[in-house]
Order: structure tokens, then sequence, then C-alpha cells
């Protein structure tokens, strides 16, 4: 298994007490859930799917802030989405603001939209989508 740095993603040995890249001590990385909220910064897409996957599954509101920055970021549709499922599958007040907003920014691509229109029932339109094109 290969193990990185959850503060520079450098590949460290797993036995490894200290990154060797910026030497961060690696036993103070924090809880199971900091370190998927760090991992959605990493700078593989891959990983960052899977961590907003696994916060969705744990359902922690802890992750509801890095989540919504997710959305808000440059980051990769694929990871957008699964931000927005992970917001949803979290649920809460917040957590369905921050997925009605994302529904009707145009700046987002589509299917990041109807991910989040779909989340908490929401039953706005999409801004620009053609509704006779089915698509």
């Amino acid at each position: 298994m290969t193990t990185y740095c959850p503060h520079c993603w450098a590949e460290v040995d797993a036995a490894a007490q200290v990154c060797p890249g910026c030497r961060a001590r690696l036993a103070d990385s924090g809880s199971y859930v900091a370190k998927l909220i760090a991992a959605l910064r990493h700078p593989e897409p891959f990983t960052q799917r899977r961590a907003a996957y696994v916060l969705g599954l744990l359902r922690d509101p802890s992750a509801v802030a890095a989540l919504a920055a997710v959305l808000a970021g440059p980051a990769d549709p694929y990871v957008k989405g699964e931000a927005a499922h992970a917001l949803d599958a979290i649920g809460g007040d917040h957590a369905c603001e921050i997925l009605q907003q994302v529904a009707q920014d145009e700046s987002q691509p589509l299917m990041v939209r109807r991910t989040a229109m779909a989340a908490c029932d929401n039953q706005l339109p999409v801004p620009g989508e053609n509704k006779a094109a089915g698509r």
C-alpha cells in the first residue's frame, strides 16, 4: 500500500513518523474524517472523488464546509458531483442551502447542477437547461 503525507502529498514510508518532504509529524494528521477532508485537496482527482464518496458514507456534518469549498472551487466536475452527492447524504439545512445555490449557479457544469437539483428534492429549474432536448 502506498502512503502519502496528508500535508504535502509526498509519498512516505508507512512506518515514517515525519514526512521527509515537508517535515510534518505524520501522527498529528488528525482523525479519519480530518484525513478525508484533507484528501479533498489531494492533487489527483480520483483521490478527491474517493474522499468525497467516503465522507458521504460517513455522513459527518463536520465535512459540510470542506465539501462546499470543493463545489465553490475549480475542481474536476466528477469530483464536484461526488461532493454534491456527499452533501445530500449528510443532509441538514446548511447542506441543502449549498446544494440549492449550486443548482442555480450557471458557472457550474450542468451535471453538477443536476446532481445538486436532485438533492434535497429541489424543484427549482436549472438555468440554461433546454427542457425540450431532454438534457
